[in-house]
């Protein structure tokens, strides 16, 4: 399958990723106790709310850890260099991130970034939302336009795919799909999602590509300020996105925004969130912290709507990177689906 690349990752390390030296996750050990401190997303997003009760829960439930959450604006493209300096236990990512920063592919080229799969927390949608006084409701009604739109961290070029983050690296397949050019018809903008919010907010952007997860908080007072729309791809062309994007499409929830015009056909591309963990920790710690949340994953469900979909049985749900030995052993144990695969393919 062709992967789409993202972001250079060598733009967050400050240096080349060659030169990026993997750091031990010792320094997170005090003794007998340990200092987890994960990575998220910005603080306006689900993930750093959701890591923020789950670190918390830990903190409670588990006398010998501490753990704590960070705004990380940059998500993966933050948190992964930091996974590699031993400065984060894990984070909150996306399944593009996730996928392509365990390969060392994309903006990870050349180095693997030392993360594995902890649980399937929250499920999220791409959006590609435009205001509504535009008078497009289609994805192909992109073409010409000349609006200009949201999305990518960094400023983005055709030559330079490998700087392409999931945001922008999603809504090029999503154009590229219905014969949109992304660097033509449309004028990218490089905001974060944050700022994307912000700034269609205020009307200075007529759009924006981000993902987030249903119940956003910001996307929901984005509503309140302007009129925006659900843009919409040809159902003929779902497939061809799908083949080259790690998404799915289903459709999208109309009271999940009451605000938003949603048009027919009424979808949208939705993919996995996941908790990952760094791959050095120890497994009876990560055996720990599994068990831990799902004997607390109540806390988890009610610090956030996003949240209610998390639940045991589908913690390996769609998980493409292998899980953490130690969380999968808790999973094993309680026959999770996928948890005799992944030990079966591990174990090769």
């Amino acid at each position: 399958m062709r992967r789409i690349r993202g972001l250079a990752f060598a733009l967050l390390m400050g240096t080349s990723i060659a030169g990026a030296n993997a750091q031990s996750v010792e320094q997170m050990k005090s003794g007998d106790n340990w200092e987890l401190v994960f990575g998220s997303a910005s603080a306006t997003g689900t993930y750093f709310a959701g890591m923020s009760a789950l670190a918390a829960m830990i903190s409670q439930e588990m006398p010998n850890v501490r753990a704590t959450a960070t705004v990380s604006p940059g998500s993966a493209m933050e948190v992964f260099p930091q996974m590699m300096r031993g400065e984060r236990a894990g984070g909150m990512h996306v399944s593009y991130d996730l996928q392509t920063g365990y390969e060392g592919t994309g903006s990870f080229t050349g180095r693997k970034i030392p993360v594995r799969t902890w649980f399937f927390a929250q499920e999220a949608a791409y959006n590609v939302f435009v205001l509504e006084r535009h008078g497009i409701t289609s994805v192909e009604g992109l073409k010409d336009s000349g609006l200009a739109i949201g999305g990518p961290v960094v400023t983005v070029s055709p030559d330079r795919p490998e700087r392409w983050d999931q945001a922008f690296a999603f809504l090029h397949a999503l154009l590229d799909a219905h014969g949109v050019d992304a660097f033509e018809d449309i004028d990218v903008k490089p905001y974060n999602t944050s700022q994307s919010i912000e700034q269609l907010g205020n009307g200075t952007i007529d759009g924006l590509s981000a993902s987030r997860a249903l119940g956003s908080g910001a996307v929901t007072e984005l509503s309140t300020r302007q009129n925006i729309v659900l843009l919409q791809p040809d159902p003929e062309k779902i497939e061809a996105v799908e083949a080259v994007f790690p998404v799915y499409a289903q459709e999208f929830p109309k009271d999940a925004y009451p605000n938003i015009t949603v048009p027919e056909p009424g979808v949208a591309f939705f993919h996995g969130v996941y908790a990952t963990l760094h791959e050095d920790l120890p497994d009876d710690l990560a055996y720990d912290l599994t068990k831990t949340v799902w004997e607390n994953i109540d806390i988890l469900r009610n610090a956030h709507p996003a949240f209610r979909v998390a639940k045991l049985e589908d913690a390996l749900k769609g998980a493409t990177v292998p899980p953490h030995p130690g969380a999968l052993r808790y999973y094993l144990e309680h026959d999770v689906p996928g948890a005799k695969e992944w030990a079966e393919r591990i174990g090769d």
